[in-house]
């Protein structure tokens, strides 16, 4: 019902501005709650910086902006004689904005498609956000036990962000706002899912400074990707002090898996690879973690008290020292890699339910 009301409201707000944005104008009305004396307002864009597009005298607390853009950009408004601005999506719309110089006061900026689009996201993703900052509070004071099982409950309601995410790129390809919000993402969302949201995202988008952020990670991230290649050697030592080769283990499937024991999405991870090993080891299936640890006491206990029983290696020298964690470009924990019967690369970037799939499919056929 929240959902269906949401997108009601956009589309209302579409169809009432459509005047506007057919005379590709904009005008905004402001009002200032301020006992202080002020003198002038600043509308600003941000394309490849901040840039100055108007400035209007401020009377009797109000003022007015008229002009024209040809797409939307990201702006602010800034009063001389107080400190607090208000951020919004400009594009040919009508506007209405009340600054507070009181800062615990809200200033909000009312009309847009855009702006209607980032507030629908954002109220559905409240409840989620919430949730999550409350078990981020949890997990600070909590110890490696308890970080482990609030990592695992994290990571459900990260799933529904994901899922919100994806859902309005695809109802709104086109939206500043959308790829707006998504930026901070980009650096740590992996190929596949980059991939996805790149192919997702209209090509309108790409005089904005968001969208070339994003092909600049897409393209990196692609470079990265070993899909299809040999994959790099993996020669170093194990739990035991024993010499291990990757190459020994051609003729079996393999997933590499680099993980730590600071890493408490990682302990998550292995405790739902356990009964997965167990089940499809008399397949020919084996696992390979290689430890992103720099202390061996930590790794061996973690080892021990999720109850690991494939093979394990590590340099202990961390993820900043490891040479295999940069021959496989890897840049996050939990990372997955599938290698076929012949050392090639088949999987990248795997989840778990990604890797019961293709086991399941391989093995139960």
């Amino acid at each position: 019902m929240q959902r269906r009301l949401i997108y009601s409201l956009l589309g209302a707000v579409i169809l009432s501005i459509g005047g506007v944005y057919a005379q590709n104008n904009f005008k905004i009305r402001g009002e200032v709650n301020s006992s202080k004396p002020l003198t002038w307002a600043y509308l600003y864009k941000f394309e490849e910086g901040r840039q100055l597009l108007d400035s209007v005298p401020v009377k009797d607390n109000q003022f007015e902006f008229v002009g024209r853009v040809d797409k939307a950009y990201s702006a602010s408004i800034g009063v001389k004689g107080i400190r607090r601005s208000v951020s919004f999506y400009l594009e040919p719309a009508t506007f209405y904005t009340r600054i507070e110089e009181d800062w615990a006061k809200p200033s909000p900026v009312i009309g847009g498609v855009q702006n209607a689009i980032a507030k629908g996201y954002e109220a559905e993703n409240k409840r989620v956000q919430d949730t999550m900052a409350v078990l981020g509070r949890k997990y600070e004071d909590a110890d490696a036990e308890g970080k482990v099982k609030l990592s695992l409950l994290m990571e459900e309601w990260s799933e529904q962000l994901d899922s919100t995410r994806f859902r309005y790129i695809e109802n709104y390809p086109n939206s500043l706002a959308i790829i707006e919000i998504n930026r901070p993402y980009f650096a740590v969302l992996n190929y596949l899912k980059l991939q996805r949201m790149k192919s997702l995202f209209d090509t309108s988008l790409s005089y904005s400074s968001a969208y070339q952020e994003l092909d600049k990670y897409y393209e990196q991230k692609k470079s990265e990707y070993l899909v299809g290649q040999p994959a790099p050697a993996v020669r170093t030592k194990t739990v035991d002090g024993k010499s291990f080769d990757l190459a020994a283990l051609k003729g079996k499937v393999v997933l590499i898996d680099f993980w730590a024991s600071w890493c408490a999405p990682c302990r998550v991870a292995n405790r739902k690879l356990v009964p997965t090993y167990e089940k499809y080891k008399t397949y020919g299936f084996e696992i390979v973690s290689v430890s992103m640890d720099d202390k061996e006491n930590l790794w061996k206990e973690a080892i021990k008290k999720d109850g690991i029983p494939w093979i394990q290696v590590s340099e202990l020298k961390g993820i900043k020292g490891s040479t295999i964690a940069e021959a496989y470009s890897v840049r996050q924990l939990p990372t997955l890699f599938l290698i076929d019967e012949k050392g090639k690369v088949i999987h990248q970037n795997m989840d778990h339910e990604d890797l019961l799939n293709y086991l399941k499919s391989r093995y139960e056929q």
